[in-house]
């Protein structure tokens, strides 16, 4: 009675404070979502907050006017983009709001609709404000929820904790903290120690796993439906659904939106629920699952579904459970002995972690896809290594990678929600050969078209940035995201960070889609602030997942252009070779750390060639620009084409910075350095400068240890510098504008020619040198 009285005042407090927030609080134009304060979330909530992001804005939904824009929403045209104008608003976790057109889409088949309407409320968008984004969404009982797929990332409104169906959380996907360990998955195929009974026509790409799509992939100009029987343990039914069917429904409906989201845009394939679906989720004892051993539910899942859902009448099938891990047969849709053996599960069955990691991933072995890492950590360790497709290093961290479950390997808790080239080429090979049962309906889309920029070969030296730019157009007009990924099979290896010892192995992790068509190897951070060389972990302990290639070797890239259109999105992909030469790195050696350059002063930049002006590299002139903020961009050009000789002199530029790094790039190639650190520059005159030279015999020897005295002829102030053992001197900050006279001292067995030198002080670095004779 206490505890509920606490609870009262508490929510009455903070109703109370709330109500001045409000006032001031960011809500949508169109009245559906209101940014509040996480303290009245929390306090409005029964439960504890149920998503684990380091970072969220809260929003409180307007139901009412959520369903009046929701009423109008048209019913998809399965064979063109989105034309809705029904337009609604998703809340952003920057706190602002994104439009979109949105149109009604289901995951279910209309027989199963008749018997539960409420699973009929699943819809999908084309961002207005960012083309780019799509978003699959649902307006459940449980609530709202949406997954937005962009060039920002992936970004997922939620409700704040279960049960509350007002209060919501929008986050980045990247935000997520490790949730519970999660177990490996396994997958069954002709090359395993399991008994297998798939792959007749997706043996071919195994023979050849560079190809055949090695040079280009290009996908989207049809959308291939499968229908789907998606069975459920009594176990999974009692965690997700209240121990009713109807409970367990709506969560797979919610998971299997998220996943069509994914698969629509990398693959133009959908799976919608079948009509009889209700028969194989189960919720009493006994059911025909073991629920805590997947291997075993492989074979359950196919009995059980032939027999209440029939052979004929579905063409992939899937059990969830609330066991650790899954597994699934290679290649088994539309293959009737075979293609209901697909398994996931997890003690916690919901959220982005099950819905991407491990129903996307197992259904992805099921339309013919194999694991991506290279990794040995972890579970990455023992057979889980696919050698034909390990083209990701470590963890990996694409749908078919092992990201959070590789121990010191792992790039990232969560996978990112694009699949890696290689699983690309895979699913749509078998897709359109053994696997193409699912009605396949015309798209009108036309894929995009993507070359590589001066390429499509380039030789580079060792150790030395990259950037590899991309050219893509669509005929459509939609909006292109550019994904560069290494293409490399190589020996697997358990090293943090990762090494190219054996000269072919991948070095280079995947990162999300952008809508810049360029990628920097490796990434901009690393090379300002790390002098190229990416430290082995990053944030949290995650293995960084990028180095420079450091001895001679070839590398591969393939760029996937992907053009975003709802209903069956089109992909294009190019390929880049790098040949990289034993020589090098490249580099700048000055200017260094301590530099200030005065306008009016004349500068020399000085870089090691390491050989590239030579065959095989052949680069002949270089292009120098100037950055002033750190390196982020370089808007001055200081030379833009000059011979590549390693040394260039130019008067300073009239500005004020800090932050100034020098770039130099070859005309006609992609490597690239940019100064290890930052330097200033100065709109002003240099006041003072240096004055300094070489004491020598008349052999060249250096003579040290030569007592150098410099007069200034107004104040009659005297300094002394005392020769180096290279018979170097040197005054610092000498003013300008006077006359100084150096005289070296006379030392036993020499006299110097000239004797004593006036100077007359009017650059930044006056050169006087000496001659010693015996």
């Amino acid at each position: 009675m206490i505890k509920t009285v606490y609870r009262h005042v508490f929510l009455l407090l903070a109703l109370i404070l709330a109500a001045s927030v409000f006032a001031e609080a960011q809500r949508s134009g169109d009245g559906v979502w209101t940014e509040v304060d996480d303290s009245v979330s929390r306090a409005q909530s029964a439960d504890e907050h149920s998503i684990t992001s380091e970072s969220y804005k809260a929003f409180r939904l307007n139901k009412t006017a959520l369903r009046a824009i929701l009423s109008g929403a048209p019913e998809e045209v399965s064979n063109l983009g989105i034309e809705s104008d029904t337009i609604m608003t998703l809340p952003m976790p920057d706190g602002t709001f994104a439009r979109f057109r949105v149109e009604h889409s289901l995951v279910v088949e209309p027989a199963l609709l008749e018997k539960y309407p409420e699973l009929g409320q699943t819809y999908r968008g084309q961002g207005i404000d960012d083309p780019t984004a799509t978003v699959r969404f649902d307006f459940l009982p449980s609530g709202f929820h949406s997954m937005i797929l962009s060039r920002r990332g992936t970004i997922y409104v939620d409700p704040y904790a279960k049960g509350d169906t007002t209060n919501y959380v929008s986050y980045y996907k990247a935000s997520l903290r490790r949730g519970m360990d999660r177990p490996a998955c396994f997958f069954e195929d002709e090359n395993s120690d399991f008994s297998s009974v798939t792959k007749s026509e997706y043996a071919r790409s195994e023979m050849a796993p560079s190809m055949p799509f090695a040079n280009m992939v290009s996908n989207g100009t049809q959308l291939r439906t499968y229908r789907l029987a998606l069975a459920a343990t009594r176990e999974y039914t009692a965690a997700v659904g209240g121990g009713t069917v109807s409970g367990a429904l709506a969560a797979q409906v919610l998971i299997m939106n998220r996943v069509n989201g994914v698969y629509e845009k990398d693959l133009a394939i959908r799976m919608v629920i079948v009509g009889n679906n209700n028969l194989i989720v189960h919720t009493a004892e006994p059911d025909p699952y073991t629920n805590n051993n997947g291997f075993t539910m492989l074979d359950e899942n196919q009995v059980s579904v032939d027999a209440l859902i029939g052979t004929a009448n579905y063409d992939i099938g899937h059990v969830f459970s609330t066991a650790g891990g899954g597994v699934a047969t290679l290649g088994s849709p539309c293959n009737a002995s075979s293609k209901a053996r697909g398994v996931s599960g997890l003690p916690n069955p919901t959220g982005d972690a099950f819905s991407i990691d491990f129903v996307s991933h197992e259904m992805g072995h099921q339309f013919g896809a194999r694991h991506t890492f290279n990794g040995t950590t972890g579970n990455c360790s023992g057979n889980n290594r696919s050698a034909s497709s390990a083209y990701e290093p470590g963890s990996g961290i694409t749908v078919m990678g092992y990201a959070g479950i590789c121990d010191a390997q792992d790039l990232a808790n969560n996978s990112i929600d694009t699949f890696h080239v290689k699983s690309l080429e895979d699913i749509i090979l078998f897709r359109e050969s053994g696997g193409n049962c699912g009605a396949a309906t015309a798209t009108n889309n036309t894929p995009p078209m993507v070359s590589v920029v001066d390429g499509p070969i380039f030789n580079i030296p060792r150790l030395t940035p990259f950037t590899l730019t991309a050219f893509g157009s669509d005929a459509d007009g939609n909006s292109i995201t550019y994904d560069w990924q290494e293409y490399d099979l190589g020996a697997q290896t358990s090293a943090v960070p990762n090494t190219d010892s054996d000269g072919a192995r991948p070095i280079f992790r995947a990162y999300p889609p952008s809508s810049n068509p360029s990628r920097t190897f490796p990434s901009t951070q690393y090379i300002v602030n790390n002098g190229n060389a990416p430290p082995p972990v990053y944030g949290a302990g995650f293995m960084t997942g990028e180095m420079l290639p450091s001895i001679a070797r070839t590398m591969t890239f393939q760029v996937i252009a992907r053009d975003n259109r709802l209903n069956g999105g089109g992909i294009g992909t190019a390929t880049a070779t790098v040949n990289v030469d034993g020589n090098g790195p490249f580099s700048i050696t000055s200017p260094t750390s301590g530099v200030l350059w005065n306008a009016g002063s004349t500068q020399t930049i000085t870089w090691n060639v390491a050989n590239t002006s030579a065959a095989p590299v052949n680069v002949a002139n270089v292009k120098i620009s100037l950055s002033t903020d750190g390196g982020q961009t370089y808007p001055i050009v200081l030379a833009a084409s000059t011979a590549n000789d390693g040394d260039e002199t130019f008067p300073s530029p009239v500005l004020d910075t800090t932050q100034a790094r020098i770039k130099i790039e070859p005309i006609g190639n992609i490597f690239f350095d940019v100064s290890d650190v930052n330097f200033a520059i100065s709109s002003s005159p240099a006041v003072s400068g240096q004055i300094g030279g070489r004491i020598s015999s008349a052999t060249g020897r250096a003579i040290s240890r030569i007592n150098v005295i410099l007069t200034d002829t107004i104040t009659s102030e005297t300094r002394i510098a005392i020769t180096n053992g290279f018979g170097y001197y040197r005054f610092d900050d000498v003013p300008f504008g006077r006359n100084y006279i150096i005289i070296p001292q006379l030392k036993k067995g020499y006299r110097f020619s000239p004797l004593s030198i006036v100077r007359n002080h009017t650059s930044d670095a006056a050169s006087v040198d000496f001659t010693g004779q015996n």
